[in-house]
């Protein structure tokens, strides 16, 4: 019984993980501004792409160079 319910749970973390992924490969990030308003951290948490996300706090890590 344990098996089958570990199964269940490699099975539904499998189709999570796949959607997510082809989510996140088949989508094209916007642009956003860089200053320092949109350089907060709360500012690049609300971004809800995570290669948004990414981009974002890259550009803002320039900026404070």
């Amino acid at each position: 019984m344990q098996t089958k319910f570990n199964w269940i749970l490699v099975v539904c973390a499998t189709a999570a993980l796949v959607v997510i992924g082809y989510k996140e490969m088949s989508s094209k990030p916007a642009p956003h501004v860089v200053d320092q308003a949109s350089c907060t951290q709360d500012a690049i948490k609300s971004i809800s792409s995570i290669t948004e996300r990414a981009i974002q706090s890259a550009n803002c890590a320039q900026l404070g160079k």
